[in-house]
């Protein structure tokens, strides 16, 4: 036989393993979907461990319930939260051998220029929404409730648990598994994917939800992902995030179903809602107020027209397979 004469080739018996292999890996690394599973999973193992060493040492977690709305609370839980989500975060970076800015956070920019900016984005949302229902005199503020440096201690103690609420609720949807999920589906399927879960979490964990909030929470967990789109990180997102929940809670006092539908007590603006729960958000607060919708559709083009081109993702789509 001559040995350059082909030979038909037969069963082979590493089809099945390399089968197997692609439903898992990609080009380069984990498929998308397998990699949002192991950053679930790692999250659960690490908070866990967490839970464990809280009781282990008597320590319990503030627990930012009906009865501990406080910004000590806050800040135990959130940053709590964060630490957990972004030591997962930070595993996976290691094991897929990419920088955490191919997450949306870039280390380098950590409160810079793009966070402030959200930052007055955020605040600024949150005031037009609060006047426009004034102006159907559904709020009315007589100043400040505190003064002096019991106003300033609160501001900064409220402004620091806004914060940590930020970092926690952005790294958790719109860090790892918005990077993970573009890179199979996507940036506006994961967006939109990732959005309607956030959306869930308040619609079905919160009591007194309704559509109009869930809606809402919904369209600026979506922009908030535009936003990474455009400026290439999470940090307009985070600033925006916590300024939004500073100036809703405990600036302007607007009520949460998550606090038994009332507003956090010794808010700093001595203000009142009241009136229809179309124009106010009833006990779920402004999110729920129809003047919401428009501020978020300008939002959106606001920031489509102040960061015209994406910088999200940084690597090419299709490099960790579909």
């Amino acid at each position: 036989m001559n040995p350059e004469t082909p030979v038909a080739p037969g069963p082979s018996t590493t089809a099945p393993p390399s089968r197997r292999r692609a439903a898992f890996m990609g080009p380069l690394r984990l498929r998308a979907l397998w990699r949002v599973l192991l950053f679930v999973l790692l999250f659960s193992a690490i908070a866990a461990l967490v839970r464990g060493l809280c009781a282990l040492l008597h320590l319990a977690p503030g627990g930012a319930d009906a009865s501990q709305w406080t910004p000590g609370a806050f800040a135990v839980d959130e940053g709590l939260g964060f630490a957990v989500v972004f030591a997962a975060t930070l595993v996976l970076s290691r094991l897929e051998h990419l920088p955490l800015a191919r997450y949306g956070l870039p280390l380098r920019s950590t409160f810079g220029a793009r966070f402030w900016e959200g930052m007055i984005w955020g605040f600024s949302a949150v005031s037009v929404v609060v006047v426009l229902i004034a102006m159907r005199g559904g709020y009315h503020a007589a100043g400040f409730a505190l003064g002096g440096a019991l106003l300033l201690k609160q501001f900064g103690l409220w402004m620091l648990a806004m914060l940590l609420v930020g970092l926690h609720e952005e790294a958790m949807f719109r860090g790892f598994a918005l990077s993970a999920l573009t890179d199979g589906l996507g940036f506006w399927p994961a967006a939109l994917l990732l959005s309607a879960g956030f959306a869930a979490v308040h619609y079905f964990l919160k009591p007194m939800e309704n559509v109009a909030d869930a809606l809402s929470v919904g369209l600026i967990g979506l922009l908030l992902c535009f936003s990474l789109r455009r400026t290439g990180s999470l940090w307009f997102a985070i600033g925006f995030h916590a300024a939004f929940d500073f100036a809703a809670l405990p600036f302007y006092g607007a009520p949460n179903s998550g606090n038994g539908g009332l507003p956090i007590a010794g808010h700093l603006v001595a203000g009142e809602f009241g009136g229809p729960e179309w124009l106010t958000g009833g006990p779920r607060g402004i999110e729920a107020s129809l003047f919401v919708f428009p501020v978020i559709a300008v939002l959106f083009v606001l920031l489509h027209l102040r960061f015209p081109e994406n910088h999200f993702p940084t690597t090419p789509r299709g490099s960790a397979g579909a």
